[in-house]
């Protein structure tokens, strides 16, 4: 039998080294990025998808804006090797059917916990699909959640209940981007009148509404295949259309993309794989000439792109050696870091597996180093080499990043001069089709009656 975790395990203040760890760790493994308006004092019940197991707290904790408690599954806190920094993170162990020898007598606990926490005044999270996974889609979402919020209401303690939506444009891939998306507060008052007249009724119904809103706060794209066609033809679409880009709007029309291929994956398959087939031939002959689907607008005068060649010039002269000096130093460590996020049992615990590696590895290697400095040259050299790393090692991720995106910009310039204009005109007036065929879905989708 799995051992049980204490009781204090609910009760655990959090602590704020090891939520300050979680946020270093998610701004150096993703681009982040928050949507959505300052969350409300008082009460608070987020609740949120589930694909990217213990990434999703940290990413939550750090754009949340307050301090968060999370709900997690009981035996982390027994047997897994993060127990102890679970633990201190003021998290509660819910005890799950699905795990092997659990009691989940023991919920009364955990109910009784959060209740504590609400009437405190404090915000609470949790993943009502009840499980981590990388399907992409929302699973139909377990009940706690509506009982914990009525429970707390019919108490004399009202809840606000936000729905979050965590979107990652990759699960395991370094640097890729975390839009996190905070929504509405939810209407319930009136579930709340009506909980003491049926309990089982106001429970389904407010699951429901979560789950409606939840759906319109994330892409839902099966991540490995589905998701980069989505990015791929939103970018071909914001381009077309000179769309902005803002994260909301973005997230917007990825979602909506998303709901078209899955309708006309069931009702129409011919015509996605027509539209596929149309996109795939577009971004072929993008790829040829080295082009990216906003570069086809391109209309650079020669004054901007003297100041550019300039500015990005001298900065090369600082960034390149520093970007080189990084990769160099760092290669092993990240090099096994990558291993590792291969062993991992999973998509969902990919990330996870780099992060907690990535970091160990990372900062022993910068340890063995500073310590071989240390012991040749004194200990102050030794501390100066330590931290010199530590810089070098995010200054020269920085500088890669920026270096990589001036070279993209440049070879798309060159590109772009040596591109006949009757080939560029033909592109843009596919691009141009592409588009319009976008929109006949989008409307289909959105009004249910086309196609």
């Amino acid at each position: 039998m799995t051992p049980a975790p204490t009781a204090s395990a609910g009760t655990t203040p959090p602590s704020s080294w090891v939520w300050g760890f979680g946020r270093l760790a998610v701004h150096a493994y993703y681009k982040v990025e928050r949507i959505g308006g300052s969350l409300p004092g008082g009460a608070l019940l987020l609740v949120a998808n589930h694909p990217n197991t213990l990434i999703d707290p940290a990413a939550i904790q750090t754009t949340a804006g307050r301090r968060v408690r999370f709900l997690a599954k009981s035996t982390l806190f027994a047997w897994h090797p993060l127990s102890p920094l679970i633990r201190r993170s003021g998290a509660i162990p819910v005890y799950r059917k699905m795990d092997p020898g659990v009691d989940t007598s023991r919920n009364v606990e955990m109910f009784a916990a959060v209740a504590a926490s609400l009437a405190a005044g404090e915000a609470i999270c949790l993943f009502p699909e009840g499980t981590s996974h990388a399907r992409g889609r929302l699973e139909p979402l377990r009940t706690g959640a509506a009982r914990m919020v009525l429970n707390s209401c019919a108490a004399g303690h009202p809840v606000t209940i936000v729905p979050v939506g965590l979107n990652f444009d990759a699960l395991a891939r370094f640097r890729s981007r975390l839009t996190t998306v905070f929504g509405r507060p939810l209407e319930y008052g009136d579930l709340a009148q009506s909980y003491a007249d049926d309990e089982a009724a106001a429970v389904r119904e407010l699951t429901n509404r979560i789950e409606q809103r939840l759906k319109h706060l994330m892409v839902e794209a099966e991540p490995r295949h589905d998701l980069p066609v989505v990015e791929r033809i939103d970018r071909l679409y914001a381009a077309a259309r000179g769309a902005s880009r803002d994260a909301s709007e973005r997230i917007g029309r990825r979602r909506l993309i998303a709901a078209g291929m899955t309708r006309l994956r069931e009702r129409d398959p011919a015509r996605l794989a027509e539209i596929m087939a149309h996109v795939e031939e577009y971004m072929a002959s993008l790829g040829r000439f080295g082009l990216r689907e906003r570069d086809l607008d391109q209309r650079i005068p020669a004054a901007d792109v003297i100041r550019f060649a300039l500015r990005e010039g001298l900065l090369a002269v600082l960034l390149v050696p520093l970007a080189l000096a990084s990769a160099i130093v760092f290669a092993l460590p990240y090099w096994l870091t990558d291993r590792i996020g291969r062993w991992a049992p999973n998509l969902q615990s990919r990330a996870v597996w780099q992060v907690i590696g990535g970091g160990l590895l990372h900062a022993s290697w910068i340890a063995t180093i500073a310590s071989l400095v240390g012991t040749r040259l004194g200990t102050p050299a030794g501390v100066s080499a330590g931290l010199g790393l530590v810089v070098l090692a995010i200054a020269g991720t920085l500088a890669v990043e920026r270096e990589a995106a001036v070279w993209r910009t440049t070879r798309a310039f060159f590109a772009l001069r040596q591109m006949p204009l009757r080939a560029r005109g033909s592109l843009r007036r596919r691009r141009q089709a592409l588009a319009d065929a976008l929109d006949d879905v989008r409307a289909w989708v959105e009004n249910k009656t086309r196609y």
